[in-house]
């Protein structure tokens, strides 16, 4: 914060200087005429000086009153005219001041830090670059939900304080809701901007003592190094054009990377990020004549009871027949859908798909399908799903529609009323990814869901971290005790299978059993009565 005192006390001694000069010359002029008019009167006194006229004598001693007085006078009003300017140049800064920094930490905002980007870079002392920071909160969000905006806002304040305690020699800003931005200069060929981002990661993610609580968020951080000439050939350069919105787009690639894989860690932004940008802007482009091309198509994944070893489901995961790149997984494309709003369109398609293609499959087999977190809280879904199912004389039992713990957190009574419609005609509904998001027993509850799913960074791992394998064992628990079916993803080993079994859960899907396939491959091995999954040996 040190270099922002310094660059705000400088501006106000320049606008000071500046008034005092004109209130200087404002009082120096009347002073300056009034000595000549005494100059003057004195002369006239010694002309007049032979004359016994005391009545002019009498005019002459009032007017140097009156002269004195509106001298007098003047010089008041200038001092009142020097309060009011002072006065209204307070206000004028503390207003300046608000509209530039946020009202919960005290920090600059987004507003300051894009108007004050160039004149940071332009100071930038030789040999040094300068880096930005864009650190962003993981598991904020349930704060709020669980414990109200008020603890969430305390939160803030004291990540504020740890950010600016340990950004002492840059510039600290909170760019919006929680994210923060951190603005400093370092040598261009040292480890410094590392050093730091370790250590915002590790501090910020100490436990923060509030209410008789003791609350804990992690942070993930992106690095981008603000390089003139690098970032004015660069696609985010060519993109956005301003120099800031370059800057900025680097660190936030470079922060949900970090995000993306892992959390509670940091990513500098490199060139190969750029080139994924690029192929990100040319898939955005592309996308919606994708889908109504029928490019994005669903592939199906096995999905076998674990007692019988019987494939009784599939699993529909959406792959792009991209005519120059290739196949495409989910990865790739979804994000994009999400943020371009071609989400919806998308869904609804590759369900008619899948439904057109699970038509043909023995009674026996359902299929499953994954709805966005967007539509969820959609009216017209449970409309939109019965028409597809009526179209195509598919039984709404065969058809199992899965969910994400974050989209039923947000909107719960939404997602309540659309998901009883769809399950009162028999559709099922299930809980992806059980266990990473934030969901609770009052959900688990309110939703009437059919099966929980563990997601596979659970399974994958738990024969190595024990950690790992009580929450699995919790899950499968807790689904019992519920009455819900349990179905384990990402199984690949015979180990993880036997473990998973032991526990007694009801169903899996994974590599062991095989990689997503097209429809026309899943559809030829149901025709020859072959079994869809690997043998267990």
């Amino acid at each position: 914060m040190k270099p922002v005192r310094k660059l705000s006390a400088w501006f106000a001694r320049q606008t000071s200087l500046t008034i005092d000069l004109i209130l200087i010359g404002l009082v120096a002029l009347p002073v300056y005429l009034l000595a000549l008019w005494f100059q003057a009167l004195d002369r006239f006194f010694e002309l007049t000086r032979h004359h016994q006229n005391h009545s002019l004598d009498w005019i002459i001693i009032l007017l140097i009153v009156l002269g004195v007085a509106a001298m007098f006078f003047s010089a008041r009003r200038v001092i009142e005219l020097r309060h009011e300017v002072a006065r209204r140049r307070a206000t004028e800064r503390e207003s300046h001041r608000q509209a530039r920094h946020d009202a919960l930490t005290g920090l600059p905002n987004r507003r300051w830090f894009m108007e004050n980007f160039s004149r940071w870079v332009s100071h930038v002392p030789e040999g040094e670059a300068c880096a930005l920071f864009i650190v962003d909160l993981d598991n904020f969000k349930p704060i709020n939900d669980v414990y109200g905006h008020r603890l969430g806002d305390e939160v803030l304040r004291v990540v504020a304080e740890r950010m600016s305690t340990i950004a002492e020699h840059g510039a600290v800003v909170r760019l919006g809701g929680d994210e923060f931005g951190v603005l400093m200069n370092c040598r261009a060929d040292g480890d410094a901007a590392a050093r730091l981002a370790q250590r915002i990661v590790h501090e910020v993610q100490k436990p923060i003592p509030l209410a008789a609580l003791s609350l804990e968020v992690g942070v993930s951080v992106g690095v981008a190094i603000y390089d003139q000439a690098g970032n004015r050939n660069s696609t985010m350069a060519r993109r956005d054009g301003a120099e800031v919105e370059t800057v900025l787009r680097q660190a936030d690639t470079a922060m949900y990377l970090a995000k993306s894989e892992g959390r509670a860690q940091y990513r500098f932004f490199d060139p190969a990020m750029d080139q994924r940008l690029q192929q990100r802007v040319e898939l955005e482009g592309e996308i919606e004549a994708a889908i109504a091309d029928g490019q994005i198509v669903p592939y199906y994944q096995r999905i076998v009871d674990l007692k019988t070893s019987e494939t009784i489901g599939f699993e529909a995961l959406a792959r792009w027949e991209h005519p120059t790149r290739g196949l495409l997984s989910a990865d790739a494309f979804i994000p994009i859908a999400e943020d371009t709003g071609t989400i919806g369109e998308m869904t609804y398609a590759l369900l008619e798909r899948a439904i057109h293609d699970a038509k043909a499959w023995p009674e026996h087999l359902y299929l499953s399908v994954n709805v966005s977190p967007r539509l969820i809280n959609d009216p017209n879904l449970p409309l939109r799903v019965l028409g597809l199912l009526s179209k195509s004389s598919f039984a709404p039992h065969r058809l199992a529609i899965e969910i994400t713990e974050n989209a039923v957190v947000r909107e719960l009574d939404k997602a309540k009323a659309v998901l009883g419609t769809l399950r009162d005609v028999g559709v099922r509904i299930a809980l992806d990814d059980f266990g990473t998001g934030y969901s609770g027993l009052y959900h688990l509850r309110e939703l009437r869901l059919d099966t929980l799913k563990i997601d596979r960074s659970f399974t994958s791992q738990m024969l190595h971290k024990p950690e790992e394998a009580r929450i699995v064992k919790a899950i499968v628990s807790l689904s019992q005790s519920l009455g819900l079916h349990t179905t384990a993803e990402g199984i690949e080993n015979r180990e993880v299978l036997d473990r998973l079994m032991q526990l007694g859960c009801d169903t899996g899907q994974g590599s062991m059993f095989g990689e997503p396939e097209p429809a026309a491959i899943v559809s030829a091995a149901l025709r020859k009565g072959t079994q869809p999954a690997r043998q267990i040996a």
